[in-house]
C-alpha cells in the first residue's frame, strides 16, 4: 500500500423500510454483518427527535410510543417524493435527508468499530424503485458523506449472496423479497459468477407494515367495542399499539396463538389473536403478493417447472403464510440457506468489490503510464480480499429495467403521447438513439419530457424530469434533426447525450430530475446539519469557515419555541 493512497474500506448497506443492516470484507477476506453501538447486526430505520438531537435505532424506537409526534419511521416509502416532508418542531425534513441520518449512524457505527473510515459504500434499494427513487436514494447518500459506488437491486443483491456460494451450479431462482415497506418479485438465472435478471416486478406500497396494520386494526375495534375508546385517536396509544402488533406478528410466526396488550385513556385490555384469524385477517394481502408472483414468473417466460429455487429476502418472509404460498403456487420448498435479514447487505458488499475493481481496471487501461493512477488503482485492488479478486473481476452481474422509459410527442393534430424508448424487462446497461427535429426556424434549444410508464396517455405515466438541447447551430430552417441518446445505467439512473444530425458535434444536453438534484454546496449544508442532528465527532470545533454555516443552521432549525 502507498503512503500517498489512504486505505480504502467497502460498506454494503441494506437501507429498508424497518431496519436497516450493513456488511464488509473482514480480516479473513469474508463477508460480515457489522452490529451497530447497540450490538445488533439490524438496525431500526426510526429516528427519534429530542433535545436538539437525531437519535437513530433501537432507542428511537423504544421511545416512539411516549413520543410520536418527535419520530419518524417508514421513510423509505416517501422515496421519490420531491415534495414530502416531515415537520418536527416546525423544521422540515426531506426523506433524502432524514435517510441520510439512518446512513451516517449506521456508518458511524461501523468505523467506530473497526478503527478506520469507510470510503467506498453501495446502496440498495427495491427492484421496483423508479428513477425518481433511486436518485433520491443516492442524494441520501451523498448527504451522509458518502461516496456512493452504486445503486443495486435488493434482489439482485441477495442473488449474487446466493450465486457466489454456489458456483458450481446453474440455478433459475425466484427471490421473493418481502420488507417492512416494499415487495419485489425477481427471476434469474444464476451460472457460477453470472449473474442475469430475466424479470422483475413489485409493489413499493406493500411490506410487513401492512401486516402489522391488520392487526392494529384488528386490536383497536376490540378495544373500542369493549371500552368505547379507539386507541388508534390517541398517538401515544396508537404507537404503543403498533410496536405491540408488530411482536405479536413475529410471535404468530413460531407459535399458534398470543396477546396484545393495550391501553387507552386509563382503559386496558389484552386481545387474544390466533394465527388462522391473523391469516385469515391478512388474506387480501396474500393475494396482492401472489399476483405479484404470476406476473413476474410471466414476463420472465419461465413455467414453475423451470424453476430451480425459490429465495426468500426479507424479516416479513418469515411469516409462515408467506413461505406457504409460495410452496404451494411452485411445488417447491423453498432454500433455506440465506439468512433473509442479511443476505442483501452482503450481496451489495460484493457488488461494492466489483465496482471498485471494474474502476481499478479502467483507470489502469487509461493512465498506464500515470504512477499516480496506478498507486490510486493499487489502493482499490487492496479493499478487495486477494483471493476474491479473480473471481469477483470475472462476474457479470445483469438486471433489467422495471419500468419503460419514454418520451412526451405532439402529433399533428396537436395531440400528445408517450413514445416509449425503453421497455421494462430490458436488460441493463442499454441505450437507444431516436431523431427528434425542431419546430421553428432558428430554434437554438429544445425541451424534452421524459416519461416513466408504458402508457400512451401522458397522464398515466411519471413526469421524471426535462431535458434540454442548448447551443444548436444558429440559422437551422425548422426540421433541423437532433440525435438524442438515452442510456440507462447498471444501477436503473438516467443519462442522456445529444448530438447535431448535420454537423455531427455532440451538443449539450442538460438533464434535470424531477427529483431535483443538489449542488455540492447543498449537499455539504445538509451534511452538515445531518452530522450537527446526530452529533457526530467529525463536527467537532468550528472552524472560521464553518462558524457562519452553523449559526444559520441553528438560527433556522433550532429556534426556541416562542
Amino acid at each position: 500500500m502507498s503512503a500517498q493512497e489512504p486505505k480504502r474500506k467497502i460498506v454494503g448497506i441494506d437501507l429498508g423500510t424497518t431496519n436497516s443492516v450493513i456488511a464488509h470484507f473482514d480480516e479473513y477476506g469474508k463477508v460480515d454483518v457489522l452490529p451497530n453501538s447497540d450490538n445488533e447486526r439490524t438496525t431500526p430505520s426510526v429516528i427519534l427527535f429530542e433535545d436538539g438531537e437525531a437519535i437513530v435505532g433501537r432507542i428511537a424506537k423504544n421511545l416512539a410510543a411516549s413520543s410520536p409526534e418527535k419520530v419518524v419511521q417508514f421513510v423509505k416509502r416517501r422515496m421519490g417524493e420531491p415534495e414530502w416532508r416531515r415537520e418536527i418542531d416546525g423544521h422540515a425534513f426531506s426523506a433524502e435527508v432524514l435517510s441520510a441520518m439512518i446512513l451516517k449512524r449506521m456508518v458511524n457505527d461501523a468505523e467506530t468499530q473497526l478503527g478506520q473510515p469507510v470510503t467506498d459504500v453501495v446502496i440498495t434499494c427495491p427492484a421496483y424503485f423508479n428513477d425518481l427513487e433511486r436518485r433520491q436514494t443516492r442524494e441520501a447518500g451523498r448527504i451522509a458523506g458518502l461516496n456512493v459506488l452504486g445503486i443495486l437491486n435488493e434482489s439482485t443483491a441477495a442473488a449474487l449472496a446466493y450465486g457466489l456460494n454456489k458456483r458450481d451450479q446453474q440455478v433459475k431462482a425466484l427471490v421473493f423479497d418481502l420488507g417492512g415497506g416494499t415487495l419485489d418479485v425477481t427471476v434469474l438465472r444464476i451460472d457460477g459468477n453470472d449473474i442475469r435478471v430475466l424479470a422483475s416486478d413489485g409493489e413499493r406500497q406493500l411490506g410487513g407494515k401492512d401486516w402489522d396494520d391488520v392487526l392494529v386494526e384488528r386490536v383497536a375495534e376490540e378495544f373500542y367495542l369493549e371500552h368505547g375508546v379507539d386507541p388508534r385517536e390517541v398517538p401515544e396509544s396508537l404507537q404503543d399499539l403498533i410496536l405491540r402488533a408488530e411482536e405479536a406478528k413475529k410471535a404468530l410466526s413460531q407459535k399458534p396463538t398470543t396477546k396484545v396488550f393495550v391501553q387507552c385513556k386509563g382503559h386496558s385490555l389484552k386481545a387474544t389473536i390466533a394465527r388462522e384469524e391473523f391469516e385469515k385477517l391478512s388474506a387480501k394481502l396474500l393475494a396482492r403478493c401472489a399476483r405479484c408472483v404470476e406476473r413476474t414468473l410471466r414476463k420472465s417466460g419461465l413455467e414453475w417447472s423451470e424453476v430451480d429455487s425459490l429465495l426468500l429476502v426479507g424479516g416479513s418472509t418469515r411469516m409462515p403464510m408467506i413461505r406457504g404460498m409460495l410452496e404451494r403456487m411452485s411445488g417447491k420448498r423453498s432454500d433455506q440457506w440465506i439468512n433473509p435479514d442479511e443476505c442483501v447487505a452482503i450481496g451489495a458488499t460484493y457488488w461494492g468489490a466489483i465496482l471498485l475493481l471494474r474502476e481499478a481496471q479502467a483507470l489502469k487501461e487509461r493512465a498506464a503510464a500515470d504512477e499516480g493512477a496506478s498507486r490510486l488503482a493499487d489502493s482499490m485492488e487492496e479493499a478487495v480480499p486477494e483471493d476474491l479478486i479473480v473471481l469477483l473481476g470475472e462476474a457479470e452481474v445483469t438486471n433489467v429495467n422495471s419500468h419503460s422509459l419514454g418520451v412526451l410527442t405532439i402529433g399533428k393534430d396537436g395531440r400528445r403521447s408517450n413514445e416509449c424508448m425503453i421497455p421494462e424487462q430490458t436488460p441493463l446497461p442499454h441505450a437507444v438513439e431516436r431523431e427528434f427535429v425542431t419546430w421553428k426556424d432558428d430554434q437554438r434549444n429544445v425541451e424534452i419530457r421524459i416519461l416513466e410508464g408504458a402508457a400512451r396517455d401522458p397522464s398515466a405515466c411519471v413526469d421524471i424530469g426535462r431535458c434540454w438541447i442548448e447551443g444548436l447551430p444558429p440559422g437551422r430552417p425548422r426540421g433541423a434533426r437532433i440525435a438524442v441518446r438515452y442510456s440507462y445505467g447498471e444501477d436503473g439512473v438516467l443519462e442522456v447525450r445529444a448530438r447535431d444530425v448535420e454537423t455531427g458535434r455532440e451538443v449539450t444536453a442538460r438533464f434535470q430530475s424531477a427529483a431535483a438534484t443538489l449542488s455540492e454546496e447543498e449537499v455539504a449544508l445538509q451534511g452538515r446539519k445531518v452530522a450537527h442532528l446526530l452529533q457526530t465527532d467529525e463536527m467537532g470545533l468550528a472552524t472560521d469557515s464553518d462558524e457562519q454555516l452553523l449559526a444559520e443552521f441553528e438560527e433556522g432549525y433550532f429556534a426556541e419555541d416562542g
